[in-house]
């Protein structure tokens, strides 16, 4: 077993009214991460819709005909625009914590609302990050590796990656959010649609393969963090 990573856990929240999960329910969720986290160190980020990276690259781009649309997969008041930007934006607050704290090694990103995942509880948490090792790059997923020329759907959730959990060591923080924001920003001009940023991560993977990256099999519950 490798040496411990000095860890600090990121998360982010957008408020959206109209969400299907009420911002009352996010907040107890938010609660029940910071309260599991204890003294560990925590990075946790509030936005506003309009100040998100990519819905300022979105309402930057030209007028496309047909018109720019998005994944709406089989929950279509679920995956708005707002949506889908919100769930990119996890890139950007993990390099914002990076950038801030010059102390960690290690980046964990965790979903604001993971506490809503079934078995999770405070010390499935705080196990997972007594285990954590450093330069250990690792993201989980449900899928098994994609062949090439496999091809991932625009429209449905690639669960190559479940997107709720990502360890991320500082020296790999730039390969993972430039890729992400360059085939993000590529695949919008080139497709003309928008869709999951798991999609976006398994698209990635192959430029992650230079590191040090793994894949480990988990699913949308707390074997997440068990299983690493």
């Amino acid at each position: 077993m490798g040496k411990l990573a000095k860890t600090r856990v990121v998360t982010g929240y957008v408020r959206v009214e109209d969400s299907q999960r009420p911002p009352a329910t996010y907040e107890i969720l938010g609660q029940r991460l910071s309260d599991a986290l204890g003294d560990h160190p925590l990075a946790v980020y509030y936005e506003r819709v309009g100040d998100l990276w990519l819905t300022k690259f979105v309402e930057k781009l030209p007028v496309f005909k047909p018109p720019l649309t998005w994944a709406k997969g089989d929950n279509p008041l679920k995956n708005t625009l707002e949506y889908h930007c919100i769930n990119h934006q996890k890139f950007a607050w993990l390099e914002r914590a990076c950038n801030e704290d010059q102390e960690s090694d290690t980046f964990i990103w965790m979903d604001y609302g993971i506490f809503s995942q079934p078995g999770m509880t405070a010390e499935v948490v705080r196990d997972f990050l007594r285990r954590v090792r450093k330069n250990d790059f690792a993201i989980p997923g449900c899928w098994p590796p994609l062949l090439a020329g496999d091809p991932i759907s625009d429209d449905y959730p690639c669960w190559r990656f479940l997107g709720s959990l990502l360890i991320v060591p500082r020296e790999e923080m730039r390969r993972l959010t430039e890729g992400a924001y360059a085939m993000t920003r590529l695949h919008i001009r080139i497709i003309k649609k928008l869709t999951f940023e798991v999609n976006t991560l398994a698209r990635v993977e192959p430029f992650l393969k230079k590191s040090n990256f793994r894949w480990y099999e988990a699913d949308h519950n707390a074997s997440m963090f068990t299983r690493y």
